[in-house]
């Protein structure tokens, strides 16, 4: 029976340019995977596709040449282990991270955390366009959060956020339109807010940058300002 590739893709399956084989995008957080996860990764690796596993440049997992026959097998093995697969589309993507003050000397802001609550309120969120969100410790910068629609860079001890940027067949670079905050409840009040403003006025395929720009930023800014009057309360 013929696949659907379309369906397989929302399904975390992509098609490669061997019509018969897919690729499989595992779903991370922030870039941090158990080492059960990873066994389990290679289990599907070795036992159906070439025993190989590449990681994609927004910290996911994936495994390439699984053979278009073996795909309803995998699919079980991924129900049974509870694992999550990738979303691609129009909808919030994984949260890039880099490890954070946790970790790295340099960091501001603890990343991990953060990087979690964004993905378990948003991830797989239906949007008209697709939402990227990045996260980093300090000016080091490592996850370039300036292209992504929302970026988060630790600053002061605090968290400086970006709106707007991209990076692909266009590019665009993320302005801050906020000043460094403090608190990570007000960040989390921001995001519910952008992302609420998104999903009400962007058109079909419209990044946040585009959005912003055809809005103007008067309208953005005063949604932010309102995402931060309602965190104080």
């Amino acid at each position: 029976m013929e696949l659907d590739a379309s369906a397989l893709k929302s399904k975390g399956f992509f098609q490669q340019v061997q019509k018969d084989a897919y690729s499989l995008r595992l779903c991370t957080s922030g870039g941090t995977i158990s080492t059960g996860y990873l066994k389990k990764a290679m289990e599907i690796a070795d036992t159906y596709g070439r025993g190989h596993i590449h990681v994609t440049t927004r910290q996911q997992i994936e495994i390439p040449h699984i053979p278009a026959a073996n795909v309803a097998a995998v699919q079980q093995v991924l129900t049974d282990a509870k694992i999550r697969t990738f979303i691609g589309g129009p909808r919030v993507r994984t949260v890039v991270a880099c490890l954070g003050a946790g970790v790295c000397k340099f960091g501001q802001i603890e990343t991990g955390s953060l990087a979690q609550a964004i993905h378990d309120a948003y991830f797989g969120r239906e949007l008209p366009a697709k939402l990227k969100i990045a996260i980093t410790g300090c000016k080091n910068n490592c996850a370039k959060v300036e292209a992504n629609d929302i970026g988060i860079r630790g600053a002061d001890r605090g968290y400086l956020l970006y709106f707007g940027g991209c990076f692909g067949r266009e590019t665009r670079v993320g302005r801050p339109f906020l000043p460094v905050l403090k608190d990570a409840g007000q960040v989390l009040s921001v995001l519910e807010h952008t992302v609420r403003f998104f999903a009400d006025h962007a058109t079909k395929g419209e990044r946040l940058g585009k959005l912003i720009d055809r809005m103007g930023t008067e309208a953005f800014q005063k949604t932010l300002e309102g995402a931060l009057a309602q965190a104080v309360r």
